[in-house]
């Protein structure tokens, strides 16, 4: 798992988080006001719950497997990205964004194994 220091070296990164599955904010780096950070804590935390809800439902109701764990997530829009896993998120700018890079990072120690 990245720190947050190594997210904030991604190219276009302007922030990085920790959270909790509760929504609580932890560490971050950059540039973000704490109060949006906080936000941003609890809606990776959300967005996590609404995924697991989602697979749970899913795979029980046609029986495939493969959804859980839940991962992690990316979010864009037309000038700005968050991705993050495992409790830790980076935002940054879509134009010049290593998406690339910011995957491998957070993929080089994820936590957890495919159902």
């Amino acid at each position: 798992m990245p720190t947050l220091d190594q997210l904030m070296q991604l190219p276009g990164a302007y922030g990085a988080i920790e959270f909790s599955c509760a929504g609580e904010l932890g560490d971050m780096r950059g540039e973000l006001e704490p109060d949006f950070a906080e936000i941003v804590a609890q809606m990776c935390a959300a967005n996590m719950a609404i995924y697991r809800m989602q697979a749970t439902g899913w795979a029980k109701h046609t029986g495939q497997r493969g959804f859980l764990p839940e991962r992690g997530f990316a979010f864009l829009s037309l000038d700005h990205v968050m991705m993050g896993m495992d409790g830790k998120a980076v935002l940054g700018h879509s134009l010049g964004f290593n998406y690339d890079r910011a995957y491998q990072l957070f993929n080089e120690n994820a936590q957890g194994d495919a159902e």
